[in-house]
């Protein structure tokens, strides 16, 4: 690209309108990379004709350019997850376009037929066998029978500057390998030795020579997928940066972990960054005490991985005073568990350059990330966990487990596998006292955190969660529909109940609802309001302990005995016990915030509304998340 070029991105442009507009763009992607399709939309009206401009001076044509542009949009949508550096955007779309306008005009265009590149110049195979030009193993075989003349032969320019680009790019595909491996690469698929005289040459098994010939064309494939996204080189060892970091893992006793990984994950990565939280007070202050969801079709345990995990990792840490940054995806080319809870996410590859820069920036800043591991120890399946390590020279990360307590390694490949991607670290605090423009006494901030924590309980116990999945087969009761709905599943004559699932709730929800009695035992009100506020703890405990009972019965292990049906109705039982102490609950802190906001609107009519419309009250009314 010639110099010409650079107006393209912007150079022309003042400085600090450059900065602006760099800062905007960088934040509608990262919005985009968490699966808003808005910001995305955002970025496409901003940069759509720019894009149709690129494509019409690279083809001559307009109405091809919209073809281009149309495909690299949609490659650009699917892949935006995919991009490392995030104030790259611009380049990153240039890039694509000019693939996607390159790969057309080797198929064909306006000036020329309708062939593929491999005919240009040459004639196509004896076998009649033409090249895909996105796929490498039909380039490098197309390569090896191509005549070393035939680009002189070309008498249209541009022929020669396709065939010179193409060159260039397996040239720098080649850069990935190392020494030897890019030796018996090009003897085998440029010389046409066999693998016997390779192993020969180079005194060696072939069966070696198989084992490099294969590392490096999965090496190539995946050096290929980086160029053509424009993705920042690996990092290559002797470059000088961090290799290795490991943040204390704080010590902890086996009682403190919470059975909801969730808010556990959350409560390790504040201990790691030295801000020591109660269980009690997270379980409250994001609402999960008084959350309880179960699937409409068995007693599945996956309800309890179906929310916003992105929403309401926000607002929990909002509530905290920090502010956080994520990551996150799905693969196409892999199933995806949870698909109620992940379908919103953005389709990414499966390319270490897409997490680990992510990793490394945060932990190198001594702040833990919390991830979906589905590689966790049994009895469970997949849960959330923190990386508090990494150690390129081994390739490993270090991940804590919720049964091990010293943790664990998760390599690199596992890592990037994973059909789940979601990471997400501390960026730093918000909120602090100095910032705000009037301080409060951290008494009424309490005292108003807990009206808002009992407003979601109040509106998720009655309406149940708003969020639910695309999917349509995908259906789930919430709040306190949720006890019918898993009565319903172990009275039900037409199947027997999940008991694997039935261990796992019943172990989450039992603690749940302890946590929402401890607390409600905690919150800073007074008078007739702290009265029904330990009403309703007294009845959260009930509850947690009738449930509790099903837990002792049916244990959260991995077993295949099927439960007795007279196991099945005393579980029944206890489930109509602990809706009834649950229903009595919601119906004190029905009487509490009622009294509450009485009292309050008498003494200051309109203050402490604006207040907490400022300090983002109206997210919990419904119970979204």
């Amino acid at each position: 690209m010639g110099a010409g070029n650079d107006s393209t991105f912007g150079l022309g442009k003042p400085p600090l309108e450059i900065e602006a507009s760099g800062v905007r763009d960088q934040d509608l992607v990262e919005r985009a990379q968490q699966g808003d399709t808005e910001a995305f939309g955002e970025l496409i009206e901003q940069y759509r004709g720019k894009a149709h401009g690129w494509a019409e001076r690279m083809t001559g044509d307009p109405h091809m350019a919209d073809d281009i542009v149309q495909d690299a949009l949609i490659r650009a949508f699917l892949h935006v997850g995919s991009l490392a550096d995030t104030s790259r955007f611009l380049p990153w779309l240039h890039r694509i376009v000019r693939n996607q306008a390159n790969m057309r005009l080797r198929r064909g265009g306006v000036h020329r037929k309708e062939r593929p590149f491999a005919s240009m110049g040459v004639t196509d195979a004896a076998d009649g066998s033409r090249v895909d030009w996105e796929d490498l193993d039909s380039i490098l075989y197309h390569l090896t029978r191509t005549a070393a003349g035939a680009a002189e032969q070309e008498q249209d320019p541009a022929e020669h500057l396709m065939r010179k680009e193409l060159y260039e790019t397996i040239h720098t595909l080649l850069h990935c390998l190392n020494r030897k491996e890019k030796e018996i690469f090009k003897a085998y698929f440029f010389r046409q030795l066999s693998p016997d005289e390779i192993a020969s040459m180079y005194k060696m098994t072939t069966g070696s020579v198989y084992t490099y010939i294969h590392r490096s064309r999965q090496k190539l494939r995946k050096e290929h997928i980086r160029i053509s996204l424009g993705l920042v080189p690996e990092k290559k060892e002797g470059s000088g940066m961090s290799s290795a970091k490991m943040i204390q893992l704080p010590a902890r006793q086996a009682d403190e972990s919470l059975r909801l990984t969730f808010v556990d994950g959350i409560r390790r990565m504040l201990d790691m960054l030295g801000d020591r939280r109660d269980a009690a007070e997270l379980m409250g202050v994001s609402a999960f005490a008084f959350r309880m969801k179960i699937s409409d079709r068995t007693t599945f345990a996956d309800g309890i991985y179906i929310f916003d995990w992105r929403l309401s990792l926000q607002r929990l840490m909002q509530e905290l005073g920090y502010e956080v940054t994520m990551l996150c995806g799905q693969r196409a080319d892999a199933p995806v568990p949870l698909l109620g809870a992940v379908e919103r996410f953005p389709v990414v590859l499966r390319l270490e350059e897409a997490i680990l820069p992510f990793l490394r920036k945060l932990i190198d800043a001594g702040k833990p990330v919390l991830i979906f591991d589905t590689q966790v120890s049994k009895p469970y399946v997949h849960e959330w966990a923190v990386v508090y390590g990494y150690d390129d020279a081994v390739r490993v990360l270090y991940v804590t487990d919720p049964i091990l307590p010293e943790g664990k390694t998760v390599t690199y490949d596992d890592a990037v596998n994973n059909p789940v991607r979601f990471l997400a670290g501390i960026n730093g605090k918000r909120n602090s006292p100095e910032e705000r423009s009037s301080p409060q006494p951290e008494q009424e901030l309490k005292r108003e955190q807990a009206l808002r924590t009992i407003r979601f309980a109040i509106n998720y116990a009655k309406q149940g969660c708003e969020y639910k999945p695309r999917t349509n087969y995908l259906t789930y009761s919430s709040g306190l529909a949720a006890y019918d709905r898993w009565i319903g599943h172990l009275r039900s004559p037409h199947g027997w109940p999940n008991r694997y699932g039935m261990g796992q709730l019943s172990s989450v929800y039992a603690e749940a609802k302890r946590y929402a009695a401890l607390y409600l035992r905690g919150v800073p009100f007074e008078g007739e309001a702290m009265r029904l506020t330990l009403l309703a703890s007294e009845a959260y405990e009930q509850a947690a302990e009738a449930v509790g009972e099903i837990s002792r019965q049916v244990p959260f292990i991995r077993t295949s005995e099927v439960m007795s049906p007279e196991l099945r109705e005393a579980c029944a039982v206890q489930l109509g016990r602990a809706k009834s102490f649950e229903s009595a609950a919601i119906e004190y802190l029905e009487k509490c915030r009622s009294l509450s906001l009485t009292k309050a609107n008498l003494i200051k009519p309109a203050c402490p509304i604006r207040r907490m419309i400022g300090r983002g009250t109206i997210w919990w009314s419904s119970g979204k998340s």
